[in-house]
């Protein structure tokens, strides 16, 4: 059995987890609440917009703690990546990563302070929105539009016969059931040049291997899943990547 002691009540209790740092989550709350000016908030910064992407695709703001959801098994390499980064945007939170069910783990941010400063950037649950200074800034909104796909956003291959042999046909896509998330989408993407597809009222795509190559240019991919997958563009390369995983 592996003990722990509590950091606030610092009472020993049975560690689940070895990230664990409380005993409970009163404790981790009455920690943060004790420790507000231990929190450095972020200034407004392309790091920070990406972050506030990540946050409305896949993450939630609530009492004293912010969790962001991911894959544990398709987004194993990128749960890294935002777990670093929520430490260099929010140094002094504590930071930990739970392992929720059988495929999904929370990077949480046990934070009030955090907490209400997400909210205020958009992050609210059931009616999330862009912060204005995300929205009035170019460079802001391509960083916001990556966190927004790597979280929220995939690629499809299909194989077809061509007169050339046989080819392959890519879509990047996003999904949300929040039409102002994907309004933002598709209105940015059109002034960035491109022609997104709207099929549904929670989805659009981009559906050729130029679109998806400018898209890596301007845009880019944070997420490896996703980057790989961008860079696939003949029905070779999809049969070496489909025989691999």
């Amino acid at each position: 059995m592996i003990l722990g002691v509590c950091k606030f009540c610092k009472k020993e209790f049975r560690k689940r987890e070895r990230t664990r740092k409380f005993c409970s989550l009163i404790c981790a709350n009455r920690f943060n609440l004790n420790n507000l000016n231990k929190v450095k908030l972020p200034e407004k910064s392309k790091e920070f917009a990406e972050f506030v992407g990540i946050c409305l695709g896949d993450g939630c703001a609530f009492g004293y703690q912010v969790a962001i959801t991911l894959n544990s098994i398709a987004d194993s390499l990128y749960v890294p990546y935002v777990t670093k980064l929520s430490g260099r945007l929010f140094p002094g939170a504590t930071i930990s990563l739970i392992k929720r069910k059988e495929n999904a783990f929370d990077i949480r941010i046990n934070s009030r302070q955090v907490v209400e400063f997400l909210k205020a950037n958009g992050v609210v649950s059931n009616s999330k929105f862009i912060p204005n200074w995300i929205i009035t800034n170019p460079f802001y909104v391509r960083s916001c539009l990556r966190g927004l796909f790597d979280t929220e956003g995939s690629i499809s291959f299909k194989l077809y016969q061509s007169n050339t042999g046989l080819s392959l046909y890519k879509q990047l896509n996003f999904r949300n059931a929040n039409t102002i998330l994907i309004r933002f989408v598709r209105d940015n993407l059109i002034k960035l040049g491109f022609k997104p597809t709207n099929t549904l009222k929670r989805s659009l795509y981009l559906s050729n291997h130029q679109s998806i190559s400018l898209f890596r240019q301007l845009i880019g991919f944070s997420n490896p899943k996703l980057l790989e997958r961008s860079l696939i563009e003949t029905a070779e390369q999809y049969k070496i990547w489909k025989s691999e995983i």
